[in-house]
């Protein structure tokens, strides 16, 4: 096997990336969700415990905004209510109506089925590996954002016009 170069590295894990989120935002649509609402469903399916709109943009990775907006639609079909944090501060907690129960019947119990036979065609082994390659890769990535990261603006300015010349 020859030694793939970072241009054809990047380009090929990007595009599985694109293919895995085209994948996800193609089982949204078909489920006439957008692709928030799609990802707050799931999230508040496969969380364990009760989740408040402040954790629900951790670990979507998205924007207050898009989130806000997102919820209100939610809210505004009924699927979802938003109620005091017990003991968490100012935060809300998201709970799902009857209708809402139904509607991750309907959507995100699927694609966790799909999911589910996905992970059962893989062999143990790929399963931890998978996930293994993933966490370093990630880890590395970390560790490589760092210096950017922490560069304040003027810095980047610099950094910026020294590239160009």
């Amino acid at each position: 096997m020859e030694a793939m170069t970072f241009s054809q590295f990047i380009t090929a894990y990007n595009t599985l990336i694109k293919e895995d989120n085209s994948l996800y935002h193609a089982l949204a649509k078909r489920f006439g969700l957008s692709d928030t609402a799609f990802w707050i469903l799931y999230i508040l399916e496969e969380s364990d415990h009760p989740v408040t709109q402040a954790e629900l943009c951790a670990i979507s990775c998205l924007t207050k905004q898009t989130v806000n907006s997102a919820l209100k639609g939610l809210s505004d079909s009924g699927y979802i209510r938003l109620e005091a944090a017990h003991g968490k501060g100012r935060g809300k907690q998201l709970a799902l109506t009857p209708s809402g129960r139904e509607l991750i019947a309907r959507t995100i119990h699927p694609v966790f089925r799909m999911e589910e036979r996905a992970y059962e065609g893989l062999t143990p082994l790929e399963r931890q590996t998978l996930l293994d390659l993933n966490r370093r890769y990630l880890e590395l990535l970390r560790q490589a954002a760092r210096p950017l990261l922490s560069q304040t603006s003027q810095e980047e300015s610099v950094s910026y016009a020294n590239q160009a010349l």
